[in-house]
């Protein structure tokens, strides 16, 4: 191994650097941190500085300094559109096709494969002038 290794004080140090930094960007251009389903999004706070999620559980400066963010700049959740509730009818009638389908598919599935015998019956009937015995 070439070059000098780092210690785990260094790369924490580096670290913690970045994410101050990612804060001081989106401070700077007035946006929020990233949330979803309400709470802060450490994964993609982690990915956007170069680290693992598990620091902001592994290290508690991390977890303070996150939290001070919050605090001060808040969280842009993203409106998520909710899906339209489906009735009990609407339910039952999609397994009725889907069921539906299911045998049609097996019924296609079937009918093909006698073609392809019948096919190659009359090939060989065609080519030889023979009938197939059963």
């Amino acid at each position: 191994m070439t070059g000098k290794q780092r210690s785990f004080l260094e790369i924490s140090e580096e670290n913690h650097s970045k994410l101050v930094e990612y804060i001081v960007r989106l401070r700077a251009a007035g946006l929020k941190l990233p949330g979803r389903q309400g709470k802060v999004n450490k994964t993609a706070i982690s990915r956007a500085c170069g680290f693992v999620r598990e620091t902001f559980q592994q290290n508690p400066r991390f977890a303070a300094t996150l939290e001070a963010a919050v605090q001060e700049m808040g969280i842009d959740v993203p409106e998520a559109e909710e899906p339209e509730p489906r009735n009990t009818a609407d339910r039952a009638a999609i397994m009725r096709l889907e069921q539906q389908l299911a045998a049609l598919r097996s019924e296609n599935y079937e009918l093909r494969r006698r073609l392809r015998r019948y096919e190659a019956i009359a090939d060989h009937i065609a080519g030889t002038g023979r009938r197939v015995a059963p």
